[in-house]
């Protein structure tokens, strides 16, 4: 058992002097530990998950091919004269093949919904577990030296960054992944030279996601840090209210307050303004990359400048017609959108990195060592007065001496000790 908190001090009113500072950057092999043992807790029901979110994602980036047929096709009807009646038949059969492949979609999404939210909220119960565990095994040294708010901010505000990390923002980083994949390969089946402006463009999304990125992570890190900080101060006080009031100790405990809650305040500002913007930045960027797009595919319809492609490679030289730059128009628009998806996703990895690795630190503490001379037992007092092992807690403890030490031990050279 462990003792509850200990009397407040006065040596350091901002929390104790020996706590081992957190590292001020992510490790980068944080993210690639949480989805290993996401892999080693569930190596059937994620992977199932994996597939059912990369078929919707695969099934939302089919329409732009349809698109391009049913307007070729109508196109086509047009300059030849042909009547709806005539044409209706392939355009019907494109559209139930569509519908088809959209209900086999939502059926997959709604499996992958069932099956990652059971994974996520196992996962999250596993982790505190093995903290709790892991906890119990702590020389008294780390509670004397660790606040105890906290510490419990560890399963509480810690592990609410990896339930959105779990839930969220790992599904939604591998659809959008693979539909900017998968658009992006079909785009270059249409038209290389179109294809490679919008990279120009995606380049400089990557280049400001970078900025932006990079900006919030140093104060999500710091954000993770202020609130066990605060949390850790504001229960030691609460704790010690007596203390504080016998030795006139109100105003430096405001002050101190003030302190941290300032530093709080800086840091969630600072991370939250760089994540704020990032969203808006990109997706302006995309609506001025798709107007470029349209201009310039209109300007190659009315020169008729050949269209490169790998389509081309198997089908000969052809000219860029009206359905290639419709199709082209609206996979550049589901292609940019899915990136400003992957762009706001980054702010929640990294706050969930940064919580990660606060709980993997406590995790990875050293338990106490254990020589192994005595193991503690449940006992109980026999009518005689005399202790005997009991079957059941009972609050009273028996230590049977395993191996006697080298070195003398303070305790009685019996075959048994209460204690």
């Amino acid at each position: 058992m462990r003792p509850n908190n200990p009397p407040m001090r006065q040596n350091n009113s901002l929390g104790r002097q020996n706590v081992p500072p957190m590292k001020r950057r992510l490790d980068t092999k944080v993210l690639g530990r949480i989805i290993k043992m996401l892999f080693g807790y569930y190596p059937v029901l994620l992977p199932l998950a994996i597939v059912c979110i990369m078929f919707s994602a695969v099934t939302a980036a089919i329409p732009a091919i349809f698109l391009e047929q049913v307007t070729n096709t109508i196109t086509g009807a047009l300059e030849m004269g042909k009547s709806w009646n005539e044409v209706q038949g392939e355009i019907i059969s494109k559209i139930a093949i569509l519908v088809t492949f959209y209900v086999i979609s939502i059926i997959a999404v709604t499996f992958e919904t069932q099956l990652m939210a059971g994974v996520t909220q196992s996962f999250l119960s596993k982790m505190r577990k093995t903290m709790f565990e892991g906890m119990q095994n702590l020389p008294i040294k780390y509670f004397d030296t660790h606040k105890h708010g906290d510490i419990m901010s560890h399963y509480t505000n810690d592990i609410d960054t990896l339930r959105q990390l779990v839930g969220q923002s790992l599904p939604t980083l591998i659809r959008a992944g693979t539909i900017v994949l998968t658009v992006f390969f079909i785009m270059l089946w249409y038209s290389l030279p179109l294809t490679l402006i919008l990279v120009l463009g995606v380049v400089l999304m990557f280049v400001v996601t970078k900025i932006f990125g990079g900006g919030s992570a140093k104060f999500f890190v710091r954000l993770q840090k202020s609130v066990g900080k605060q949390e850790g101060f504001v229960q030691e006080m609460m704790n010690g209210q007596k203390v504080i009031k016998v030795f006139c100790h109100e105003q430096a405990t405001k002050e101190s307050f003030d302190e941290l809650n300032q530093e709080l305040y800086e840091n969630a500002y600072r991370a939250n303004a760089y994540a704020n913007m990032l969203g808006p930045v990109i997706m302006n960027i995309g609506n001025i990359l798709y107007t470029i797009l349209a201009m310039l595919g209109c300007l190659f319809l009315v020169i008729g400048l050949p269209n490169v492609s790998i389509q081309s490679l198997f089908s000969g030289v052809q000219i860029l017609n009206a359905g290639i730059v419709v199709a082209f128009l609206s996979m550049a628009k589901q292609f940019t959108g899915n990136i400003n998806q992957v762009s706001q996703q980054i702010n929640s990895v990294v706050m969930a990195m940064a919580g990660a690795q606060r709980i993997f630190a406590l995790m990875d503490e050293a338990p106490e060592a254990d020589d192994g001379y005595v193991t503690l037992v449940d006992a109980k007092i026999l009518p005689d007065g005399s202790i005997a092992e009991a079957d059941h807690h009972t609050g009273i403890w028996l230590g049977s001496i395993l191996t006697p030490p080298t070195v003398p031990l303070p305790i009685p050279k019996c075959e048994v000790t209460c204690a």
